[in-house]
Formats: C-alpha cells, structure tokens, sequence
C-alpha cells in the first residue's frame, strides 16, 4: 500500500508540473506576440494575404538575420530617412516590401517558436486564427510545418486551413469565443502522445488575434517513479524480515548477542558507508539459523548499496559535468561572437523582462540609446571584412566604456543598443554628450588607420510612463533620433 501509494502521488504530482508548464508557455508566448503591437497586427495580416507568395525553406535554421537585413535594404531604399510604423504604414508599402517584411516576422517568430519548443520540452507550439468558414483555423505559425514543393525546391506550407471541430476541440472554441484563458485542456491520443492542449487568446492593441497553443505529453509514470516505488517497497520488506527476526530472537535468548553484533556492523556500515564490512559481518554472524540467513542477505544488501552509491555518484558527476555544458551554451547563446557583449536574442528577452516589469512592478526608470557605426560598408569594401569587424569592435568598446553601468547589445551588424540603467540613466545626457566626443576624437585622429577613425550616430530616449506603451516606443523614438543624428553628420561631412 505505502509502494501503491508513493507511485500515484509521484505520478500526480508529474502529470500537475506538466499541466503548470504548459499555462507558462502559452502566457509567455502571448506576451512576447502582444507586446509587439501594430508590428505583429500587420504582420498577422500580410500572412493571411501573401502566405501563398512567402517563401520559407523547409531547411530554414533559425537565423532570420537575412531575411530582416534584406527587407530594411530594400525598405531604406524605397524610403530613405522614413521611419516603419510611423512615416510608412506597414500595409500601405507596395507588395515586394510586404513580402519582405512577412518573411523576416515569419523566420523571426518561427525562431522564437523553435526555441521555446526546444526550451520547455513541449510537444507543439503553435499560433492559429480563425478563417471565417466555422470551425476553420489557419495554422499561422506551426513550429513543425508541412511541406510544399515548388520547382523541386521544398519550402513551408503556410496559412494551412484545418478544420477544428467543436465535438474534439471544445477548450479551444470556449477559449476562443470567451476571449480569455480558461481552466481546462483538450486531451488527445495522437502521433504526439498522449497529450494536453491549453489556449491563450492574443489581444493586440484591444483587438483579439487568434490562439496561442501549446501541448504537452502526460507520460507515464517514468523509470525513476518506478525504481523509487520498488525502492520503497524493499525497504518495507526488509523491515518486516528485521521486524519478525527480533520477535522470534526475544523467544530464543541465545539469538540476542548475534542480533546484537549485526546490529553494530550494520551501524557502522551506517556511519562509514564502507561495503567492505559485508565480509565482517558474514564472519561475526556465522550459524545456518534465520539469523545467519538475516546477516547474508543484509551483506548481500550492503554490497548492493554500495554498488548502487557509486552508480550513483558517477551519475551526478555526469550531470554535474551536462549542467555545466548547458550553462556555458546558454551564455554563448546570448553573447555576440565577434564583440562578446549580448546579441539580439539576449535583447529580446530583457525586452520582454523589462516590458513585464512596467506592467506588473510600475517599472519606469530605463532609457534607451541607438548607436549605428558610419562607413561599414565603405570599410568592409575597401579594406576588407577584417578590418570592418576591427571597427565594428572599437565602436564597440566605446559604447561600453561610456555607458559602463548599463547592458550593451549587438542587436545588428552594425547597430549596438544600450538600455541606461543606474548613473547612466541619470547622466544621460552628459554620457551621450561624452559618447560623441570620444567619436569626434577619433575620426579626427590623423595617426590612427582608416578604419580605427571610426564614426557613428547616436540617438537617445528616455520611457515616459504617460505616453511611452512600452520599450518598443521607446526604441523606435531612439531609433529615429538615431538616423536624424547619422543625417546630419552625413550632411555636415559633406
């Protein structure tokens, strides 16, 4: 019973644990989408329209880097100095640049969906809207897409049209129409597992978007619930074995001294955890009696043991060894190669940390600051890519050096973002003041190369709890003041 009783707790508590993730993913995700506001409403919609044109290879890795760099190339060219979002409405640019702009979202949102799927060891991760045919949803984002084959060339489906019927999906459809996150899943048998479906509704900007989904397996119970079940009942059978050896030994006087003996190896066994003492106590407890019998099967045991203490050990210097491996890949996930300060996806995640600390913790003392480093093409074109990364990492070692008490990010090849935090948000306009100086200086160096002369714009923007949503305003105010920064230094060179 105890055996019986310790499986069906583990086994419940297992199933609760996968259940609590599986309500963290989907909110995680649904704020991640919603905090992108108009940029993820357009997106949304330049899917639904041009889904049969985008073109996303079955082989796509992750690396969304070319496909954004590719839109913002085109996108300056067709209108220089216009900020996206602000001069240009996204669904008013002609349809090659929504092309572009819906295959960089597409890669983008489908690296966060990979990522989160491979993070939290779910079974699927997706992102569906209704079609307007009842009981139709497009699969929008699907982190395991079906293929299209087009001039021999396989890409993903996308804009799949599944019906969902209401008899096998209620949560959902209840989700859906209630336009909140429910109590409740949708369990299905399928090529997955045995699995659970939970739903969160994505509002964007008071408009609801769609369904962000999640589903995880509710395995049975696994080998180690298993073990640690049999574990407990050997130990009960071993205590009903000493239980009845003592109570026929207080019948037989003579058994008392040897109980006694056995009792003090197994103590010292105890306190020394040494395996060797099963060879002593088969000799102090000799005799062909049940006592005898007792002490064989307890060295027996205690060699076990001790076998069974140095798999384990050699199992937790194993994983000890794995979780160091998984921490340093983590932090190199999050640095950037070639400057070692954050990338892009540590950038993402301190958006959205800082994002949820303004509305849960009324977290308002952050700024941002835009630095794009001038010329790198020039460099890269007359000097070489060598000396264009030298540059890349001096600006790079500037924008640190002045803003030292705030993180730096390398969020594009040569694009750096600072969040100001402590003395550098309070002496921002000093630092950004200073920041320009230290440029001034050195592209007015005369002993330094070509490209050790480096120069580059810088655009600063404080949050404003009263007008500013969130970080992405404040980023896009930087951003701008940025390139009118970049204009005016290209207008006064010239």
């Amino acid at each position: 019973m105890t055996g019986l009783s310790s499986y069906l707790s583990q086994s419940r508590n297992y199933k609760i644990q996968n259940e609590q993730n599986l309500e963290n993913i989907v909110t995680y995700l649904g704020n991640m989408m919603s905090a992108d506001g108009e940029e993820f409403i357009a997106y949304q919609q330049i899917l639904l329209t041009y889904g049969d044109k985008i073109r996303i290879p079955l082989s796509y890795d992750g690396n969304y880097h070319p496909a954004k760099i590719a839109f913002y190339e085109k996108y300056n060219s067709t209108y220089p100095g216009k900020s996206l979002g602000i001069d240009v409405d996204y669904l008013d640019m002609p349809e090659d640049l929504q092309i572009l702009y819906g295959t960089y979202k597409h890669e983008y949102w489908l690296h966060v969906y990979s990522q989160v799927k491979y993070n939290f060891g779910v079974a699927y991760v997706y992102y569906i809207t209704p079609t307007g045919e009842p009981y139709h949803m497009y699969y929008v984002l699907d982190a395991i897409p079906e293929t299209i084959t087009i001039d021999n060339q396989d890409y993903m489906k996308l804009n799949l049209d599944i019906e969902e019927p209401v008899d096998l999906y209620p949560h959902m459809w209840d989700t859906w129409q209630a336009g909140r996150e429910l109590d409740g899943y949708d369990i299905f048998n399928n090529e997955y597992g045995h699995t659970y479906a939970n739903y969160y509704p994505l509002w964007v900007n008071g408009q609801k978007m769609g369904l962000v989904c999640a589903d995880v397996e509710v395995k049975k119970v696994n080998t180690t619930i298993l073990n640690n079940t049999v574990n407990v009942i050997i130990i009960m059978a071993l205590l009903s074995v000493v239980f009845a050896a003592i109570l026929s030994l207080m019948l037989q006087k003579k058994y008392i001294s040897r109980l006694v003996q056995l009792k003090r190896d197994i103590q010292s066994f105890t306190d020394h955890k040494d395996s060797s003492l099963a060879v002593t106590i088969t000799h102090d407890i000799q005799g062909s009696d049940e006592i005898s019998d007792l002490a064989q099967q307890v060295a027996t045991m205690i060699i076990e043991i001790g076998d069974y203490m140095n798999t384990l050990l050699e199992k937790n210097e194993a994983l000890t060894e794995a979780q160091e491996k998984i921490r340093k890949a983590n932090e190199l996930a999050h640095k950037d190669a070639l400057t070692g300060v954050r990338n892009k996806t540590a950038y993402d995640a301190t958006e959205a940390s800082i994002e949820y600390k303004i509305h849960s913790e009324n977290y308002k003392e952050f700024g941002i600051v835009m630095v794009d480093l001038n010329c790198l093409k020039y460099i890269n074109d007359h000097y070489g890519h060598d000396k264009g990364n030298l540059a890349i990492m001096k600006i790079c070692e500037t924008v640190c050096s002045v803003f030292s008490h705030s993180p730096v990010f390398r969020i594009g090849g040569d694009e750096f973002v600072v969040i100001l935090q402590n003395e550098d948000y309070k002496q921002c306009p000093q630092k950004v003041y200073e920041f320009k100086e230290c440029v001034k200086q050195s592209t007015s160096d005369s002993s330094l190369e070509p490209w050790e002369r480096v120069s580059a714009a810088i655009g600063w923007a404080i949050f404003d709890p009263e007008t500013d949503s969130g970080v992405e305003v404040v980023l896009r105010r930087a951003d701008d003041l940025m390139y009118k920064n970049k204009k005016e230094m290209k207008d006064g060179k010239e």
